[in-house]
């Protein structure tokens, strides 16, 4: 499917659909292109633990509690519909269950290694996807959107193919990004090559960037976190890249391209910006992002020690932006630092949640509070 069809199609017949001034004035402010973000209400779900993962969809929320091996199913008043919790070794075994995504009202998660485990609606395992080689990824970045299911197929980040690691030097520049497993054979193939308009397909070195990427009306919008690129494709046999977007970003910090591998030591100097996920429906785009924090506030406040880790939010501004077709990149919408992770973001026209950051604000609570949020358009 062409780029050109990226979005609403109703929308833009809309749009010329009423010739008045009037009808033309009010579709004009129908489609404002500057929005706020607005806490609307919150819930309290009565589960205490150190959730940094989770998803919302279909007026149902699933967060992973790490240290328990413990998934919660709740509704958008609280309500906690489910508590499963897996063994670790013998029948029914989950283990490094990493992103999940909802199907049909099912439940799939990925792993770092090999299986991709499939949950009925009431959380019990169903089976485990075996994918065919060993993935080389280890750990990373939490609350990722890096699965999506497209014609009866999962589109997921799981490097790994012919033992390549994801850690070697250029592997974004000379190796395939994603898998594309086939549910009906169970077989999987390597696809989405990154695109001349990255840095990463140049001979500098810049660190290591997460995965993040959403599919809408067969064409798959990807992002590698620290650039502020939107790289479009298309989907079918074989993914094609078409063009990359940027977003231009007012506070988008990054360590500049070198002749050698970042180091630990400058990756700890200065926290570079990061896009945190993109989500997508048949209207929009929205980016999620953080602007980064400075060498000089890293290095005064002692930001590289774990001890001081719960501080970033203090110092680094979070945004979400939006894109419409025939309208372009909204305005930077500042996100406040006592809002944590966003589950998700199904439409622009529903409300969407996120962790409430109790230790930014200073409450400590026995159970855990989300933050209903909506984007409303000035």
């Amino acid at each position: 499917m062409k780029y050109g069809h990226f979005f609403f199609t109703i929308a833009t017949a809309s749009i010329f659909a009423c010739s008045s001034s009037e009808n033309t004035e009010e579709e004009a402010s129908e489609f404002s292109n500057e929005w706020e973000l607005q806490i609307v209400d919150s819930i309290q779900v009565d589960y205490l633990a150190d959730i940094v993962e989770g998803t919302f969809n279909k007026g149902v929320g699933i967060i992973k509690n790490i240290e328990g091996n413990t998934l919660i199913k709740f509704d958008s008043t609280g309500n906690i519909l489910i508590k499963k919790t897996y063994p670790q070794e013998g029948p029914g075994t989950v283990l490094w269950l990493e992103t999940l995504i909802e199907n049909q009202g099912e439940y799939y998660g990925t792993t770092s290694f090999r299986d991709i485990y499939h949950f009925d609606s009431s959380l019990n395992l169903k089976k485990s996807l075996e994918m065919p080689f060993i993935g080389e990824a280890r750990g990373g970045a939490y609350n990722r959107k890096n699965i999506k299911f497209w014609n009866n197929k999962i589109l997921l980040w799981y490097p790994g193919r012919d033992g390549i690691s994801p850690y070697i030097n250029h592997f974004y520049r000379d190796y395939p990004l994603l898998e594309l497993y086939d549910l009906e054979t169970q077989d999987s193939k390597p696809v989405v090559r990154i695109p001349p308009t990255s840095k990463f397909s140049t001979d500098k070195f810049h660190d290591r960037p997460y995965i993040n990427f959403t599919i809408e009306n067969d064409s798959l919008y990807l992002t590698l976190s620290n650039e502020p690129l939107v790289h479009v494709y298309t989907m079918g046999d074989s993914v094609s890249w078409i063009r990359s977007m940027d977003f231009s970003p007012s506070d988008f910090l990054l360590i500049p391209g070198q002749k050698k591998p970042v180091s630990y030591s400058q990756s700890m100097q200065l926290h570079e910006a990061s896009i945190n996920a993109i989500y997508s429906d048949p209207s929009h785009l929205t980016v999620y992002y953080h602007g980064g924090i400075t060498s000089d506030t890293f290095k005064n406040f002692e930001l590289k020690e774990r001890e001081n880790f719960h501080r970033y939010p203090e110092f680094k501004k979070t945004y979400l932006k939006v894109y419409q077709y025939d309208f372009g990149w909204s305005n930077e919408v500042l996100v406040s630092s006592k809002i944590g992770p966003i589950l998700n973001i199904e439409s622009l026209s529903k409300p969407f949640y996120a962790l409430r950051n109790d230790d930014f604000i200073g409450k400590e609570q026995d159970y855990l509070t989300f933050y209903k949020l909506q984007l409303v358009q000035k």
